[in-house]
């Protein structure tokens, strides 16, 4: 092909028919500069194409961990209400000065047990954390979402604050004392456990200090409702094709 058309511009040259030439010149780079454009856009689609297969293979990554991480909350913040729920009961008998009927004294060792705290939130990151490594968050079309996942870690180190001043309060206070008066079980009926304990200001100071903290992780601060919020639109932001 090339030779042909050296073929051509060599007989219009010997014939000296220079404006024809100079239209077959100009013909000849327009070809070819189509054919540069025609070639850079197919590259084009080829990049689009290849990032858009990554986009969907991350976001349904994303998706499936992320839903798992939403049961994982739901049965977290179960457990904080379930604490929660208990030291209001034991607060509604305080002061506590005589004690109660063997009915009540059975109800009150099991909310006692269930007055701790402890779980925690530990979302699995990582999807997130590949996107971070990879520097892989622009090919997230959907802003919304994109967004949502740069800013995720510190949204949960935000709300685990909260759930670190309840483990904290647990081990360094709320543990101790219990421990040191009651046996596991909070069994009444065994001679060891000290029932004057439940009478101290101390026991009462710990029991509402528990309610408390457990309900600035699930009202008060807001950092719950931020979390949940946001894990329900990273879920329902990368569901196949969404924001495409």
């Amino acid at each position: 092909m090339i030779q042909f058309f050296r073929k051509i511009r060599y007989n219009l040259m010997n014939d000296n028919k220079t404006r024809k030439y100079l239209k077959y010149a100009t013909g000849e780079i327009t070809l070819v500069v189509i054919g540069i454009l025609i070639a850079l856009q197919i590259n084009n689609w080829n990049e689009k194409r290849k990032d858009s297969n990554k986009e969907k293979a991350i976001l349904v990554n994303v998706h499936n961990e992320f839903k798992q991480n939403q049961k994982q909350l739901d049965s977290v913040v179960k457990h904080h209400q379930h604490v929660y729920n208990n030291c209001t009961k034991i607060i509604s008998l305080f002061p506590i000065t005589t004690k109660p009927e063997p009915e009540i004294l059975d109800s009150l060792a099991y909310q006692l047990f269930w007055s701790y705290g402890g779980n925690t939130f530990n979302p699995s990151q990582t999807s997130i954390n590949a996107l971070a490594s990879t520097s892989s968050f622009d090919i997230i079309k959907n802003d919304t979402l994109r967004d949502h996942l740069i800013s995720w870690n510190d949204l949960i180190t935000d709300y685990q604050e909260e759930e670190l001043r309840v483990l904290e309060h647990m081990v360094q206070q709320y543990d101790p004392y219990m421990s040191k008066h009651f046996d596991w079980n909070f069994n009444f009926n065994d001679p060891r456990n000290d029932f004057d304990a439940l009478q101290t200001l101390e026991f009462e100071y710990l029991v509402r200090n528990q309610h408390f903290l457990v309900d600035q992780i699930l009202t008060n601060a807001g950092e719950l409702q931020k979390v949940q919020k946001t894990l329900s639109e990273i879920i329902e932001l990368s569901k196949p094709y969404s924001g495409n």
